[in-house]
């Protein structure tokens, strides 16, 4: 189980991690597990979340020059969430 991504996005959604450092780190691991096929092992459910939050971590753009499908950092968190 995923449970170090998992983990990355609690701590996201309650306030320990900037959405920089959030979206940078998560991005990184699920592609390290992906990669590895550590994601295949995961319910289906869980599997399907994981991905949703990496699509949302792909979004997110810190820059005020942000295209209008990009998220800011209260999208980002509210997407998590």
């Amino acid at each position: 189980m995923s449970i170090t991504i998992l983990a990355l996005a609690k701590s996201f959604s309650s306030g320990r991690l900037t959405s920089s450092e959030f979206s940078n780190a998560y991005i990184e691991l699920w592609r390290f597990e992906r990669d590895n096929n550590l994601l295949q092992k995961d319910e289906s459910s869980l599997s399907e979340c994981l991905s949703s939050i990496f699509c949302v971590a792909d979004l997110y753009n810190p820059d005020a020059d942000r295209e209008e499908y990009e998220l800011d950092d209260e999208q980002l968190l509210s997407k998590v969430i």
